[in-house]
């Protein structure tokens, strides 16, 4: 498995996973159109903050982590998104995304929750060098789905834990301190 940053083409793919999981999931679907206005907000700067992850087999890769093969990939299997939003009480780094139903159960979700949690403490540093209220909490926060036994688990071992808040149908929100 390997873990990418998003590319401009990249969108009918990231729909079809989100599709394949909503109906799993019990989720609302989001069109490639959706997906294309969701990135186009500039606030998200989707080429820095949308990760994709690959089914490439390593073991047969000679080249290693640090080398790469130009044009060659596996299927994606899954992506997040991760999002830096504020309320009055704190600051939230939201983690959503989707992985196929075929690839759960093999550490695609926890690869992907760990990139945006190792992402979203790189960003904390930005954040201190700007203009940030250091009374405010900063919370880790992913979007995962209900229904999906293994969800609690993973958010378990991320140190999150459920929260009661309304979220998107099919999904629950789970939260930590970063």
């Amino acid at each position: 498995m390997r873990i990418r940053r998003y590319r401009r083409g990249d969108i009918p793919t990231l729909a079809q996973i989100q599709q394949a999981a909503a109906r799993v999931d019990g989720a609302a679907p989001l069109s490639e159109a959706d997906f294309e206005e969701w990135f186009a907000q500039p606030e998200l700067q989707a080429e820095s903050n949308v990760f994709l992850i690959t089914d490439d087999d390593d073991e047969l890769n000679e080249w290693g982590q640090a080398g790469t093969l130009d044009g060659l990939e596996g299927e994606v299997a899954g992506y997040t998104v991760l999002q830096l939003r504020r309320s009055q009480h704190a600051y939230h780094f939201l983690c959503e995304g989707a992985v196929l139903p075929h690839f759960r159960g093999q550490g695609v979700g926890r690869s992907l929750l760990i990139c945006t949690l190792n992402q979203a403490r790189i960003r904390i540093f930005e954040l201190e060098r700007g203009s940030v209220d250091d009374q405010l909490p900063v919370y880790f926060e992913a979007l995962l789905p209900a229904s999906d036994p293994a969800s609690q688990k993973l958010a378990e071992k991320c140190e999150m834990l459920p929260v009661d808040e309304p979220v998107l149908r099919g999904m629950r929100l789970y939260r930590g301190v970063v």
